[in-house]
């Protein structure tokens, strides 16, 4: 048993130094993250394995994961994780290394195997140990499959479409899985079935909205349906999910 522990804390010490373990705190991560005043969570877990990864890309499933410093024993195959923020969507991550380690039962839950990724962003600015099962494998890419490129001023698109109907719906519960749904507004034609959307940003994350009205659209010689988003705008019904939103974690 003793050697392999031994063998355990050596492979975590090659693998991992205590130098990215630890992860000291920079400028550039308080700079980085708003969660610098987030109360310090520890706690100290079983090391099972550590290894390094082919570095590669991933983004985040939805809502925010927590982001973790880790401390490695020297002498025993043991990992301290220390809250240190979130992680933001819409943003590529990359993953170098990984550990699975043994997570303390709960009075709900029996102690599991979880498998953590060390990713940092392309400029090193944010960094740290995420539960893998948070991440989606690949790049980041916006609802219309192009990498998200951010520019000082967002161009304004609008088109007008034909209406199919619109009516007022009994108030129901949406949240959204993934990439941020764009939101529109939508004037209406007094004289003809038109209406013309124009986006005006995407719904915030982690959060449950209410629907009130609904509208069908002819897109794309399609109806498409939209669902008005109370104090957001018009919303693609296909990107929402009904329900509350529930926190991964």
């Amino acid at each position: 048993m003793m050697k392999k522990v031994a063998m355990i804390a050596a492979a975590a010490a090659m693998v991992l130094p205590l130098g990215l373990g630890a992860i000291a705190p920079a400028q550039a991560e308080t700079t980085a993250f708003a969660a610098a005043k987030v109360a310090t969570k520890k706690t100290t877990l079983l090391l099972l394995s550590s290894q390094k990864m082919k570095k590669a890309a991933y983004h985040v499933k939805s809502g925010k994961p927590a982001l973790y410093s880790g401390a490695f024993a020297a002498d025993q195959p043991k990992v301290t994780l220390t809250k240190k923020g979130t992680l933001a969507g819409q943003k590529t991550y990359y993953a170098t290394k990984k550990i699975v380690v043994k997570a303390k039962a709960t009075k709900t839950t029996k102690a599991k195997k979880v498998t953590y990724a060390y990713v940092k962003t392309a400029n090193g600015k944010v960094k740290g140990w995420v539960v893998l099962s948070k991440l989606t494998a690949g790049k980041f890419m916006a609802a219309d499959g192009k990498k998200v490129v951010k520019k000082a001023a967002d161009k304004i698109t609008s088109k007008t479409y034909t209406l199919v109907n619109a009516k007022k719906i009994k108030k129901a519960v949406y949240h959204f899985k993934g990439t941020q749904p764009a939101v529109f507004t939508g004037k209406f034609a007094a004289d003809r079935a038109k209406v013309t959307l124009t986006k005006k940003g995407v719904l915030p994350e982690s959060k449950t909205f209410t629907a009130t009205k609904q509208m069908t659209i002819k897109q794309n010689k399609k109806n498409v349906k939209y669902l008005y988003i109370s104090k957001q705008g018009w919303v693609k019904a296909s990107t929402l999910t009904a329900g509350k939103f529930m926190a991964a974690d």
